[in-house]
């Protein structure tokens, strides 16, 4: 009689999809760019730490990144550490709303530091782990799948929880409402992580000649950055990479805006929560089609909508006509679009130049150079919103916008244009 158990791998798609789908559901009603600085600005905190919340969550994951990168390499199994970490940020949220209960405003921004700042680290350490455990036991066919699956019915599911959550507790307080939507979050975080365990992990088979991976002192990642620089495509796609860093701030910022316009609304978290969601539940097919035919269309594209859109919510609130939420949520949802459009073709355009022998090292050295700068420039654009507005520092995101356009323009090459040229 022959055996017919499913082949593990085949076993683990729907598994890991269903993990997915629950995470994104986590993830979207607990958004720390979006929900919490949401929360944070309901709470009465400083303008200034409401925005540095961001920084703080950056700098959560370089610590991972630089510290923690190569013992989660060498790890054998991971679903089990990957389920404690969805569990983990659920306890951040718990920890945050829990002290937010008491109402001591400097005790609040203690708290709130502390939970983003491991948040960001937990978040890095998951992504680590989840990439190689993708690489791993899915193929890639299937991991685009999951991809979209997860973007489209998490999108949905999140879309359904907060109008569910809005109709239970529209009566109720604002703190009372915001708290809900957190511990929904904290639900499926919870069940994120419990269903993961389903999977079938096989151990690494390992050669028993391979020796240890020696420990990479942390002066050799400089180094190693600064001789990146020595390569004429490294140079040429920081400069169309750099200003990108200001435009991936917009969705914090533009939360930020809009927070502090309806952050007693009734209808305010509900309404930038199904933004959000639409929004990447919309960019997935349309940025899918048209990256197929031009990386630089999307880079473009993307980033002049952040800009028309900064500069009508600006003018708009300088006009003082922005006491609509659903000026705030069409604004939230054009920004989460592009931003996601941009992420994606400027990462498929670094696998399009990037030699092959280089392209760990670049990633690396990119990925350190990115977020030191966005760690920077969003703690000057936090006190910029705090002794200011935070249209200011929007309209500086707007600017810089039309200079990532082109920049965009005039160094993504068109593959047919790159072809004539060699």
């Amino acid at each position: 009689m022959t055996d017919k158990s499913p082949d593990p791998a085949k076993r683990n798609v729907p598994v890991l999809a269903g993990q997915s789908i629950l995470s994104q559901i986590a993830w979207t009603l607990g958004s720390p760019s979006v929900v919490l600085p949401f929360l944070a600005v309901s709470l009465e905190m400083p303008m200034f730490l409401a925005g540095a919340l961001v920084s703080v969550r950056m700098t959560g994951s370089m610590i991972a990144d630089v510290f923690l990168a190569q013992n989660i390499a060498s790890r054998e199994r991971k679903k089990r550490a990957i389920a404690l970490t969805e569990i983990a940020i659920g306890a951040c949220l718990v920890m945050a709303v829990a002290v937010a209960a008491t109402g001591v405003v400097p005790v609040i921004a203690v708290a709130f530091v502390s939970a983003f700042l491991l948040i960001g680290l937990i978040e890095e350490i998951q992504s680590l782990m989840f990439t190689d455990l993708l690489g791993d036991h899915v193929k890639s066919r299937h991991r685009m799948v999951m991809h979209y699956l997860q973007l489209g019915a998490g999108g949905l599911g999140a879309i359904g929880l907060a109008l569910l959550i809005h109709q239970i507790m529209k009566d109720n307080p604002p703190f009372s409402r915001h708290s809900a939507v957190i511990a929904a979050s904290v639900a499926f975080f919870v069940l994120s992580g419990l269903s993961i365990l389903a999977m079938s992990e096989a151990a690494k088979k390992t050669p028993e000649t391979q020796h240890p991976r020696k420990k990479r002192k942390l002066s050799e990642n400089f180094t190693n950055i600064l001789n990146m620089f020595d390569q004429p495509w490294f140079r040429r796609y920081m400069v169309m990479r750099m200003p990108l860093v200001v435009v991936s701030l917009s969705v914090p910022f533009f939360a930020l805006i809009a927070a502090e316009a309806h952050h007693s609304s009734a209808k305010g978290l509900t309404a930038m929560i199904i933004s959000s969601a639409s929004g990447y539940l919309v960019s997935a097919p349309l940025w899918q089609a048209v990256n197929m035919k031009s990386h630089r269309a999307v880079m473009v594209t993307g980033t002049l909508l952040v800009a028309a859109t900064g500069f009508a919510l600006v003018v708009v609130h300088y006009l003082d006509a922005d006491h609509d939420v659903h000026l705030h949520a069409i604004a939230l949802f054009v920004v989460t679009v592009a931003v996601t459009g941009v992420s994606s073709a400027r990462k498929l355009y670094f696998l399009d130049v990037a030699p092959k022998d280089q392209r760990v090292q670049g990633a690396a050295a990119i990925k350190s150079l990115c977020r030191i700068t966005a760690v920077v420039l969003s703690s000057i654009l936090a006190t910029v919103a705090h002794m200011h507005e935070v249209s200011l520092a929007i309209l500086f995101i707007c600017l810089v916008s039309i200079f990532a356009a082109i920049t965009c323009y005039r160094v993504v090459v068109p593959k047919r244009d790159e072809a004539q040229a060699t």
